[in-house]
């Protein structure tokens, strides 16, 4: 099983396939993508709300420290409010379900405790983005609700 394969069931063990929880890491998972530093981008935006602490226990092999959906709002600005029309929430629970991911998230694309270059982190984003919204294949349908 590869990493990704691993993450991907880990979430949906987490979260639950077809959850909320779901949705939001695959939000989580597209907003890193877009970011032109890939995670030192979203790792900078938590720097940038005073949240470096936060942000680099996720990245770092040692305990993930949480952050609120309060810390959430803060760090990501305007982005959040895309990113919760995309999740059909309102910002604040989009913030609460990020805040929930995000450390997780984060943590396990960087297993060795460095992130990975854009153009890894970006192919890696990818695949793990369609395995959380992959299609059921018995039903034809988004097991994600995206």
């Amino acid at each position: 099983m590869s990493w990704l394969d691993d993450l991907s069931t880990k979430l949906q063990a987490k979260y639950g396939a077809g959850a909320e929880g779901n949705k939001a890491a695959a939000q989580a998972l597209k907003m890193i993508e877009g970011l032109d530093n890939g995670l030192d981008g979203l790792v900078a935006k938590f720097d940038e709300a005073g949240l470096k602490e936060q942000a680099q226990s996720w990245v770092s092999k040692g305990k993930n420290l949480p952050v609120t959906a309060a810390q959430v709002k803060d760090a990501l600005g305007p982005e959040l409010e895309k990113i919760a029309q995309k999740m059909d929430l309102t910002v604040d629970a989009a913030a609460a379900k990020l805040a929930e991911v995000m450390p997780d998230l984060v943590d396990r694309l960087t297993p060795d405790g460095v992130a990975p270059k854009v153009a890894e982190l970006k192919q890696n984003v990818g695949q793990l983005f369609a395995k959380l919204t992959h299609k059921d294949k018995d039903k034809g349908t988004p097991t994600s609700g995206l």
